[in-house]
């Protein structure tokens, strides 16, 4: 970019924030520019064009250009804000200009087409499906893939479906995916916990439950779990696989951040299972924050049932994911922008786990618990008694920080370990640094 042009696409970035041009008023015209800037007219309307192409301004032919609206700005006290409490990345943060490009893309390509042929998914999207999920030793045929809004959509179908188990008991880890606790809670579903911690749970107690109670399915989250930030070892999911099915239990697994993972030998829970206890979850929105989409992998002798609940389910909760969301999560993968954007988070995360674990370290001598730091978003800090974690929350929200109780990832007091959550997924490493300050400095106060 050459200096008058990069200039004159600042200035009127620039002067459009601050208010000197107005939403609805004619910009100056391409010979006015040219005058002030002493350039050349196709100068100025490049420039133009890259404030068009950025959404900033458009064009009216004959008349000239006009603001699509004023730019927005980011006010000095949501800046000073460490947000320890999301889980979803800033959008912000995301490669804009290549997100654009398969946006466009997909309007050109499925401008003809309409949501209501695409129950189970677009069907171009879903053929490439069983290759891209073969990158994490999924193998399942086309027709056992469903594309849908999300995790929760799916969920809160296999929640309400009988199974051919006959069962009707839904074992969660605890702690566990807070919004299903619940979904599961609202609807009164009969549901129990197993106790999950750093080093997984206990495989007996596991196999004790599959045999006693009538286990309709087992929701797990085998990696970057949530809120723990753990996963489970190879001979953990290994175990899992053959107690469903020697007891006849389903699996739902929830691998919904599977594209970040920092060990390459991670095979899921599905690898290892005979594939007509497993269903295989895995949502998008963690790597592209932009729009909401999921996949759903279902046993083929319950496709038919799960279908037919599938088409009740717009009752009370649309699953079909977007047209424009599938299209573009198409040509994220064909184009193979995917594997880049991938890489891209891959390499930010691991850099934040590495500012977040030398962090974590200092929370020793104040008798703070804390597991995760290895891979995914989370880190779960279990608190000593001295601390009491609703005051704790609420005098770092008065200095700025948020992040999450523990408690509403637990289903009852019967598991809850007392402690907080955080996420690093919208904050960088110098938010890291000046968070645990905030943290040390209160814990500091309350030991006192």
């Amino acid at each position: 970019m050459d200096t008058i042009y990069g200039n004159i696409v600042q200035d009127i970035k620039k002067d459009i924030a601050t208010g000197l041009y107005k939403t609805g008023i004619r910009l100056p015209s391409v010979r006015e520019l040219s005058k002030r800037y002493n350039c050349s007219k196709n100068t100025i309307v490049k420039a133009y064009e890259t404030l068009r192409n950025n959404h900033i301004i458009y064009s009216i032919p004959q008349s000239g250009y006009y603001i699509v609206e004023k730019l927005i700005t980011i006010t000095k006290a949501a800046s000073q804000v460490i947000d320890f409490s999301s889980g979803n990345p800033i959008i912000g943060n995301m490669n804009t200009p290549d997100l654009k490009h398969c946006l466009d893309r997909a309007v050109d390509i499925y401008k003809n087409n309409s949501l209501s042929s695409t129950a189970y998914g677009v069907t171009s999207l879903r053929e490439i499906l069983p290759k891209y999920l073969s990158n994490f030793q999924v193998f399942a045929p086309v027709n056992t893939i469903f594309v849908n809004l999300g995790i929760q959509q799916a969920l809160s179908i296999l929640t309400q479906m009988p199974f051919p188990n006959g069962k009707d008991l839904i074992l969660i880890e605890q702690p566990t995916y807070s919004y299903f606790i619940g979904f599961l809670k609202f609807i009164h579903a009969k549901v129990i916990g197993i106790e999950r911690d750093e080093n997984g749970i206990d495989l007996n107690k596991l196999e004790y439950l599959f045999k006693n109670e009538k286990i309709k399915f087992f929701y797990t989250v085998p990696r970057n779990h949530s809120p723990l930030g753990t996963s489970y070892n190879k001979t953990q999911r290994k175990a899992i696989a053959a107690l469903a099915s020697k007891y006849d239990v389903y699996i739902v697994e929830d691998d919904y951040f599977a594209d970040i993972s920092l060990d390459s030998k991670y095979d899921p829970i599905y690898t290892y299972s005979d594939h007509t206890h497993q269903f295989y979850l895995k949502s998008f929105s963690k790597i592209l924050p932009w729009m909401r989409i999921g996949l759903i992998v279902i046993p083929p002798d319950m496709l038919t049932l799960f279908e037919e609940y599938r088409k009740v389910s717009y009752y009370y909760s649309y699953f079909s994911a977007s047209l424009i969301s599938q299209a573009t999560l198409e040509i994220y993968i064909r184009s193979n922008i995917l594997n880049k954007h991938v890489t891209s988070i891959t390499k930010q995360v691991e850099e934040k786990l590495k500012c977040l674990n030398s962090n974590l370290s200092k929370l020793e001598k104040y008798g703070v618990k804390y597991m995760g730091k290895k891979s995914g978003f989370y880190s779960y800090l279990q608190l000593p008694d001295y601390v009491n974690e609703y005051k704790l929350v609420e005098d770092l929200k008065n200095q700025n920080v948020l992040v999450s109780l523990g408690n509403r990832f637990y289903l009852d007091e019967t598991f809850y370990k007392k402690g907080i959550r955080l996420s690093i997924a919208s904050v960088n490493c110098e938010e890291i640094k000046s968070g645990f300050k905030i943290i040390t400095s209160l814990l500091d106060k309350y030991i006192k």
